[in-house]
């Protein structure tokens, strides 16, 4: 009953106040990215929240206030609370019908997993010592957020709860964690990997279907050989066991699973991926096209279709597209899209390491070790559209000027599919911002930030790509920016949420802006 009652009592909330657009919060001395969000339902957006430091209440205890508001910015309900200053507030995610945070505590060496309803009310927490396992991540992790990285490793399978994946070190090996906490009811369950394979190995979690969570798992025999293995797994979402764990060249080419989407009606997935040769080096192969694999809850792959960039993806793109090809890098896919129609749309994004003179010249001046050596460059976007066979049927590249993303020391040596993974979840780096679209599949909006340097304005700009009666249409807001930092949030369908703090003012700003 009461998962129910956080979504009655917004849904009653947004049915008597429509008006508000905007709103602003005042004596916010600390806010971030990963503490705001949409808050939604079957996909569409019916309000919003955010957490953030008030007052100082004494030298050791901060106030915290959990902001809920509805669709149009109406505030809900304001819940605040006290903590220990040494407690941080590391992530944060949201279903159907809870919020989850992740803070740390500094003193209590421990993480702790906080759920709440959408009336405000926290309805249970989950606590995990730092032990020596995760020791090494928490470290790190301090390192990244201190640098500017926002962490991401809390993901919402359906209205059910929360899996959260984690880098671990134990004796030597660098492997990884999944653990699963229920927001309906308290429950939990955390895998760790076995065997002589997966002593060095990291794991990024895909997506999941009613009752299986799919990872992509990056296997090597040891730390310092070059070669990696790619692999598929299922863990059943009710228990935490493994339904499913194959290596993804059991087909005709090597396959790297970057995403998946259910399929409506069955318990099948979509499976998508970049593919190159059996021989080449998954991580560094080559890619020569994309593929797509329809794969059931027991990992059988039903049916595989491979199109290349050369021939089925390259006959799609204009002359001018087709030499830019291997200008864009590697695609990272961030959204597939199966429409009511029975289509699918998927949403990619290029990116290529290249050196930083930058880090280059700071590790001559030190002796070497200071700055990473190389960066990323986020290149343009790409919208391909298939099939219900997994036929291309359209491909096209949306210019947009180049983002360069700065590494870390330590992160010049690691593979391409892994830096993708570090340039999305921990830098935040890529341009895509979310895929809006309503219950029914009917139409979606593909959100992504630009910069320009035009006549009238230079500046940052949220572009919209929109699909609606099987025709896209484009439109652009400047992000004019009066504050100390900008942001931009999905919001009800039509519209976006801009969220600006000013730092000297100690005020958050939201407000709704129109796309078409």
């Amino acid at each position: 009953m009461k998962k129910i009652t956080g979504m009655l009592a917004l849904a009653l909330t947004i049915g008597q106040a429509t008006t508000a657009q905007k709103l602003s919060i005042e004596n916010v001395r600390t806010v971030s990215l990963r503490s705001t969000g949409a808050i939604k339902a079957h996909e569409e957006v019916k309000g919003y929240f955010t957490l953030y430091q008030g007052d100082k209440i004494d030298k050791n205890t901060n106030e915290y206030a959990l902001q809920i508001m509805d669709e149009n910015l109406n505030k809900v309900k304001e819940v605040k609370f006290t903590d220990s200053r040494k407690v941080q507030l590391l992530e944060s995610a949201h279903n159907g019908t809870d919020l989850i945070f992740k803070f740390f505590d500094e003193e209590q060496k421990l993480i702790d997993f906080r759920v709440y309803g959408f009336d405000g009310k926290k309805k249970f927490n989950y606590q995990r010592e730092v032990d020596k396992k995760t020791k090494r991540y928490m470290e790190q992790l301090d390192a990244y957020l201190k640098n500017g990285a926002e962490n991401k490793s809390i993901f919402s399978v359906g209205d059910n709860g929360y899996i959260s994946v984690i880098p671990v070190r134990d004796e030597g090996d660098f492997t990884y964690e999944v653990s699963y906490y229920g927001s309906g009811k308290k429950s939990s369950w955390t895998f760790n990997p076995d065997g002589e394979d997966s002593k060095t190995a990291q794991a990024q979690y895909l997506g999941s279907t009613d009752s299986v969570a799919v990872f992509s798992v990056m296997k090597k025999s040891n730390r310092l050989t070059k070669k990696s293995s790619s692999f598929l797994m299922g863990l059943y979402l009710h228990n935490g066991k493994i339904a499913f764990d194959f290596e993804t060249d059991k087909d005709k080419f090597n396959f790297l699973p970057m995403n998946i989407s259910p399929i409506v009606g069955t318990t099948n997935f979509l499976v998508m991926g970049q593919y190159c040769d059996k021989e080449d080096n998954i991580s560094k192969g080559k890619s020569l096209g994309l593929g797509m694999w329809l794969v059931n809850s027991q990992g059988k792959i039903l049916n595989a279709k491979y199109n290349s960039w050369e021939s089925e993806i390259g006959k799609h793109l204009s002359v001018n597209a087709k030499g830019r090809v291997e200008d864009i890098g590697y695609i990272y896919f961030h959204k597939i899209l199966q429409t009511e129609d029975g289509n699918f749309f998927a949403v990619g994004e290029g990116y290529k390491r290249q050196a930083d003179a930058v880090g280059i010249a700071a590790n001559v001046l030190v002796g070497g070790g200071a700055a990473s050596t190389t960066k990323i460059k986020v290149t343009d976007m790409m919208m391909l559209s298939f099939d219900q066979q997994f036929n291309i049927k359209a491909a096209t590249i949306y210019d947009k000027t180049p983002t360069n993303v700065a590494l870390l020391p330590g992160m010049d040596f690691a593979n391409l599919p892994t830096v993708a993974m570090w340039v999305k979840y921990f830098f935040n780096g890529f341009d895509y911002a979310f895929t809006q679209t309503d219950k029914t599949h009917s139409t979606f909006t593909v959100g992504y930030i630009d910069f320009v340097k035009e006549k009238d304005y230079k500046g940052g700009t949220f572009n919209a790509i929109t699909y609606y009666n099987g025709q896209f249409t484009k439109d652009k807001v400047n992000l004019v920016k009066n504050g100390s930092k900008l942001s931009v949030y999905e919001g009800k369908l039509g519209a976006i949420m801009i969220a600006e703090y000013f730092k000297k003012e100690k005020k958050l700003e939201l407000r709704l802006e129109k796309i078409n």
